[in-house]
C-alpha cells in the first residue's frame, strides 16, 4: 500500500510539474508561485515534519531520496535568500565557525623548511585567487563552503590540477537511465563498493527538474580528488540534509504570526471604518466579491480607501462603524522569545546570539550561553573544517615537492591547524581568572594562547624579538621602579 501510494504522488508530482511549464509560458511569476507553495505543502503537510511519529522504516537515504533532497535544498534556499532569520543564521555561523582566522603551521624538524612551507601557503592560497574561477582565495573559499554546507546539507569540491572546484549539493546526484554497475552501487550520486562498502567515487553533472542528473552532462570522480562535506545524523546516510530543515515549520508559524501582529496594529492604528446604508426594503445588499482597479466592484459601486486623518462625510441614512482587531498584546514578546529559542536548537544558537540583543544580559548567562555554542563550534571545526583544510594542505606539499620548490622530507606531514578562536566575554574578569588558575597551577600558557589561537611558542617567539628591538633601539616603555615618591 505505501509503495502504491508513493508510485501515485511521484506521478501526481510529474504532472504537476509539466503543468508549471505550460504555465510558465503565460505568466512566468504564476509559475514561480506554484513551486514556491508545493515546496512548502512538501515540508509542512506531508510526514516529513508534520506528523507526530512515523512508523516509517528503511535506512537513513530512504528518508533522504535523490527526489526529496532537491526539495529539501530549495526550501531551504529560498528561506536564505527571503528570510532575513535564516540568512543571518547562516551567515552567523559561517562567520564563529570559519571567519577569515584558518592558519597553517608547518612543524617539521627544519625551521627553515617550515617558513618556506608556510610563505608557499601564504602566496598561492591567501594572496591569490586558488579556486578554478579565479575569484576567491582560501578564506573566502572556506566560509562559503561552510555557509554552503549548513544551507544545503552538502559541499563537494574537487582538487583539481588548475585549482580546487566548488560542487554544490544539487550537482551530484544517480545518473537517469543509467544500466545498473555490477561492482558497486550508485546512492544519491556516490558510488559505493559492493565489496568493501567504501565510497569510491561521485556522479557529478547537471540536475534536471527531478533531481537527477542528466545522462549526457555526467563526469564520475574517483573518491581521492573529491572532498565531501555533508550533515547526517545516521550513519545509513549517503546525503546530508540541511541543518535547519526541521525548524522549517516553527519559522513559517513564526513570521506568520508576526504578519498577523503587525497587520493587526496597522488596522488599530488606521482606525478604519465600515459605511453602512440602510435599505428601505430591509433587504442587505449583494456582497462584494472583489476589486478592481477601477476603485469599483462589479455592481460599479465606488470603493473609496480610507486612510489615517480622513473625513468621512455621511450622506441621509448612511452609518459608520469602527473596525478594531484584538492583538496579542503581552503575550506576543514571550512567545517570539520562546519560538527563537526553538529555532536555535538545530544550530545550537542560544537566544541572545539568534536575535543579536545583549541589553538584558549578564556576565554569567553571556558566558554561558558562549560556553554551549563553543562546544559546537569546536566540532563543527574539527570534523568539517580541518579534515578539509588537511586534505588540501597535503595536497599543495605534494605538488610543491613535486615541482622541486620544496624538498621532500620524511616528517613533512607534521603540520598544525589553526582555528578560528573567540575573544573573552568579559576580558578584565576572564584575564584574572586565568591569572588565578595560572598561580594555582590549574592551567597553563598553552592551553590560555590556544584559546584565542595562538602558539605559546610564536607568543614567546615574537616577545623576544620585540624584546630585542627595544633594546637596540633603547626605548623604555615602563620606567623603571626606583623606590623614591614621584614629585
Amino acid at each position: 500500500m505505501r509503495e502504491t501510494s508513493r508510485k501515485s504522488d511521484s506521478f501526481l508530482r510529474r504532472v504537476s510539474m509539466a503543468l508549471d511549464d505550460v504555465v510558465g509560458v503565460l505568466s512566468p511569476r504564476a509559475a514561480m508561485m506554484r513551486r514556491s507553495y508545493r515546496f512548502g505543502y512538501d515540508i509542512l503537510d506531508k510526514h516529513r515534519t508534520r506528523k507526530k511519529r512515523s512508523d516509517a522504516g528503511g535506512t537513513g537515504d530512504w528518508h533522504l531520496s535523490q527526489e526529496k533532497l532537491d526539495k529539501l535544498r530549495e526550501i531551504c534556499r529560498d528561506l536564505g535568500r527571503n528570510n532575513p532569520l535564516v540568512k543571518g543564521i547562516f551567515r552567523k555561523l559561517a562567520t564563529k565557525v570559519v571567519g577569515t582566522a584558518t592558519k597553517i603551521q608547518a612543524r617539521t624538524d627544519d625551521e627553515g623548511w617550515n617558513q618556506a612551507a608556510e610563505q608557499l601557503w601564504k602566496e598561492e592560497m591567501v594572496n591569490k585567487p586558488c579556486d578554478v574561477t579565479g575569484r576567491f582565495n582560501f578564506h573566502a573559499y572556506l566560509k562559503k563552503m561552510y555557509y554552503t554546507y549548513c544551507r544545503d546539507g552538502d559541499m563537494f569540491t574537487v582538487f583539481a590540477d588548475e585549482g580546487i572546484q566548488a560542487i554544490e549539493g544539487d550537482q551530484v546526484g544517480t545518473p537517469y537511465g543509467k544500466k545498473k554497475a555490477e561492482h558497486f552501487d550508485v546512492v544519491n550520486g556516490v558510488a559505493v563498493s559492493k565489496k568493501t562498502k567504501k565510497v569510491i567515487g561521485y556522479y557529478i553533472g547537471k540536475p534536471n527538474k527531478w533531481g537527477y542528473i542528466a545522462i549526457e552532462s555526467v563526469q564520475r570522480y574517483t573518491a581521492d580528488v573529491v572532498h565531501h562535506a555533508f550533515n547526517s545524523d545516521r550513519f545509513s546516510c549517503s546525503r546530508g540534509e540541511p541543518a535547519l530543515i526541521s525548524a522549517v515549520d516553527t519559522i513559517d508559524k513564526l513570521f506568520g504570526y508576526i504578519d498577523a501582529e503587525l497587520v493587526a496594529a496597522k488596522i488599530n492604528a488606521c482606525f478604519p471604518m465600515v459605511i453602512t446604508t440602510r435599505e428601505k426594503s430591509g433587504m442587505p445588499p449583494p456582497f462584494t466579491k472583489g476589486v478592481s482597479a477601477s476603485g469599483k466592484d462589479e455592481f460599479e459601486r465606488p470603493l473609496d480607501k480610507i486612510d489615517p486623518g480622513m473625513i468621512w462625510h455621511g450622506g441621509l441614512g448612511e452609518d459608520a462603524k469602527a473596525v478594531g482587531v484584538s492583538r496579542p498584546a503581552s503575550a506576543f514578546d514571550p512567545f517570539i522569545l520562546r519560538i527563537l529559542m526553538i529555532i536555535g536548537q538545530p544550530v545550537n544558537l542560544p537566544l541572545m546570539l539568534m536575535t543579536g540583543d545583549y541589553s538584558g544580559a549578564t556576565f554569567m548567562n553571556s558566558r554561558v550561553a558562549y560556553q554551549e555554542a563553543r562546544d559546537t563550534w569546536y566540532d563543527e571545526q574539527e570534523l568539517i573544517i580541518k579534515p578539509f583544510v588537511r586534505r588540501l594542505y597535503i595536497l599543495k606539499l605534494q605538488q610543491w615537492i613535486k615541482r622541486k620548490a620544496l624538498t621532500e622530507r620524511e616528517d613533512s606531514g607534521r603540520f598544525e591547524i589553526l582555528c578560528k578562536r573567540w575573544p573573552y566575554v568579559d576580558p578584565f574578569k576572564e584575564a584574572k581568572a586565568d591569572e588565578v588558575q595560572l598561580r594555582n597551577g590549574t592551567t597553563t600558557r598553552t592551553v590560555i594562547c590556544a584559546r584565542q589561537g595562538e602558539e605559546f611558542k610564536d607568543l614567546t617567539d615574537q616577545r623576544e624579538k620585540e624584546e630585542k628591538y627595544l633594546k637596540e633601539k633603547e626605548v623604555v616603555l615602563v620606567p623603571p621602579k626606583t623606590g623614591k615618591p614621584a614629585a
